[in-house]
């Protein structure tokens, strides 16, 4: 009776389980939560590749050549299959975002910053308004603004998911514009030990290319006499677009007139492309 090739039935293992776990996040649509939408159809090809060089290893499965197993070849893909048992994929907080510093785009940065140098200290500093992607580049004078148009419906614009960032993107590009201008927009609290009492920032997590660079990405509001919320509460926000002076920084700002919890809020991510 042939002997079971240990290290070809270890090398199966780990790919099965690799596999079955792209499989439940695919299915599930939890994958969504790890990586930007465009990067799926790769990792089902991998899983599938990974399926695939299963098929060529069983062949081997009973071809013992009696080397010896060296497992500590194997422990960079065993501790990260152990960790997926006890990994939930729950969605992004402010608190997470902010704290984390396995990446310095996972902080929260603001749109001075992230076009003068995306490299520098991403945190609160000389402007009042949180990042966006760089819709329009200083070389050829064009991005995504040419192409769309805000969603302006009886004089005011409506701000969701699916125009979070052109939305922001465009205000924050062209405020004198908008100046004095209706908005709704939808989005969490997050609050800063550096701007006002009566301010907050209306955000949503905005992902590049996966979870290791996600940021928030919103614009600061004000407001005065209105329900206070905590940080990543869902709110809905009504207001009008004034500019406002911070650190010698001219930004756009939601003056709010009413404000209230969303109660049924559209969690989704946002993506700058």
């Amino acid at each position: 009776m042939k002997k079971l090739n240990i290290d070809i039935f270890i090398k199966i293992l780990i790919l099965l389980r690799f596999s079955a776990f792209y499989f439940k996040i695919i299915i599930n649509n939890e994958i969504i939560r790890y990586v930007n939408p465009k990067i799926i159809p790769f990792a089902i090809l991998g899983m599938i590749a990974m399926f695939i060089i299963v098929l060529f290893l069983v062949k081997e499965l009973f071809n013992n050549k009696k080397k010896k197993v060296k497992f500590k070849n194997y422990v960079i893909f065993i501790i990260p299959l152990i960790m997926i048992f006890f990994m939930e994929s729950n969605s992004a907080s402010s608190t997470t975002i902010k704290s984390s510093d396995a990446n310095a785009s996972s902080n929260i940065t603001l749109n001075d910053n992230l076009k003068n140098n995306t490299n520098q200290d991403n945190n609160l500093k000389n402007s009042s308004t949180f990042d966006l992607y760089e819709g329009k580049t200083e070389s050829d004078g064009k991005g995504a603004s040419d192409k769309k148009q805000l969603d302006i419906k009886e004089n005011v614009i409506n701000v969701n998911s699916k125009n979070f960032v052109f939305s922001l993107d465009e205000i924050l590009s062209n405020p004198d514009k908008y100046v004095g201008t209706d908005i709704e927009i939808t989005g969490f609290v997050y609050k800063d030990e550096n701007i006002k009492e009566n301010e907050f920032v209306i955000g949503r997590f905005m992902m590049a290319c996966c979870a290791a660079d996600m940021q928030i990405a919103g614009i600061r509001c004000e407001h005065s006499n209105l329900e206070s919320y905590s940080n990543d509460t869902w709110i809905k926000v009504k207001g009008k677009i004034k500019k406002d002076t911070y650190n010698s920084t001219v930004d756009p700002i939601i003056v709010v007139d009413h404000m209230e919890k969303d109660l049924n809020p559209d969690t989704s991510y946002v993506y700058p492309f």
